[in-house]
């Protein structure tokens, strides 16, 4: 029994073990294909980023020029509004002398029918009863003196009511000149002012026409600004997997062979205590730097996850990438950047481009591998 119990043991767990062998290599494969996925829609997001901050930048130009076009018209509007306000304030003028006029008019031809009624009453009299009282006038006379006296009177008084009336005709007559200049220029006023109310019409569309264009833009960017937002979230969410997946691949390989960032291999400063070259002082040096000229390819010295790609006083423009099972790499003095966070690298891989910014006497790749938080000499690592 404890023979059979013995075998059937061994058997079982055989099975056991047979049964869970493919597991690993299995997860690894999902956990890849997982990643790859990730990474591609990472890819397509970032894609989809880059289109909407075009489209962003575009809406910008377009509400730049709307706003500048909107200006002009704005000024084109105050230039109707002025010239109109002139040629309104010229046509009640005129349309006030005009009202003069002809009242003035009026009355003058009051004053020639008055005239008029009174030279013709005149001449009536004179025709209907002329030659009695010119006799009587003549005949009453005292003395010759006298006679040629009321003689001149006569004459005198049919002279001036020639006079008048000729004086009144042309007062009449100028006047009636007037009204027609007046009326003329009244006209050619009422013309003008429907011209330049026709054009502040037309300024006004116009501007209101901008002023929509100026929304519709301005209502575009927040929508493409919104779309962006979420973009920047989907994609910070798809960072954190691709991180996540990786991280996961590296703890399951169990695997950190670096290579050195940069070639040639020249070491210009090591791991441990030092007289640092800015402060004057002992310090310890907690990485190794790698001689390097300004613009060199810095390379992943293992697969991993950037974790971070921002400047820092001290590092100057830091790259930090997660290999897994708690090891980091961090590349310092970059001059520029190649990667971003949350990419996945592969060994190898540009990330930056060698500098001095920061704490730096020199273009160089200052290389820091850091072990659950605590850092490690490189060169204890490095396959060189």
């Amino acid at each position: 029994m404890r023979r059979g119990f013995r075998w059937a043991w061994i058997i079982a767990a055989a099975l056991l073990l047979s049964a869970f062998a493919p597991l690993a290599p299995a997860r690894a494969n999902d956990i890849r294909q997982q990643l790859e996925q990730a990474q591609r829609d990472l890819e397509a997001v970032r894609q989809k980023q880059v289109e909407v901050q075009n489209a962003l930048a575009d809406v910008a130009f377009q509400a730049e020029e709307a706003e500048i076009q909107l200006r002009l018209v704005e000024a084109e509007l105050v230039q109707a509004n002025a010239n109109l306000a002139v040629i309104t304030a010229e046509y009640e003028e005129v349309a006030a002398e005009l009202e003069q006029v002809e009242a003035e008019l009026a009355d003058a031809r009051a004053r020639y029918a008055q005239k008029r009624e009174v030279l013709g009453d005149r001449i009536r009299a004179l025709r209907e009863n002329g030659p009695v009282d010119r006799l009587s006038l003549l005949f009453g006379a005292v003395s010759f003196r006298d006679f040629i006296s009321r003689a001149e009177i006569l004459s005198t008084l049919a002279k001036k009511d020639r006079e008048l009336v000729e004086q009144v005709t042309a007062e009449k007559l100028a006047l009636e000149a007037k009204q027609r200049e007046v009326e003329g220029r009244k006209t050619r006023l009422a013309a003008l002012k429907t011209e330049a109310e026709n054009y502040q019409a037309t300024v006004m569309a116009k501007r209101s026409e901008r002023e929509q264009v100026s929304r519709s833009l301005e209502e575009r960017r927040w929508a493409l600004a919104a779309q962006l937002d979420e973009y920047e979230r989907y994609s910070q969410q798809l960072t954190e997997q691709v991180a996540a997946l990786v991280r996961e691949l590296n703890r399951q390989a169990g695997v950190f062979a670096p290579i050195p960032p940069v070639t040639p291999i020249i070491i210009t400063d090591h791991f441990g205590m030092r007289w640092h070259p800015i402060l004057g002082t002992q310090r310890m040096h907690y990485g190794t730097d790698f001689a390097a000229n300004w613009g060199q390819t810095v390379h992943a010295i293992e697969a991993g996850v950037v974790l971070r790609t921002s400047y820092d006083d001290v590092f100057g423009n830091l790259v930090i990438i997660d290999h897994g099972g708690g090891i980091t790499s961090w590349y310092a003095h970059n001059s520029e950047f190649l990667v971003w966070e949350g990419q996945a690298v592969s060994q190898g891989d540009p990330i930056a481009r060698a500098g001095s910014t920061g704490w730096s006497t020199g273009p160089h790749v200052h290389l820091e591998i850091h072990v659950d938080g605590v850092q490690k000499n490189p060169l204890d690592y490095i396959n060189w």
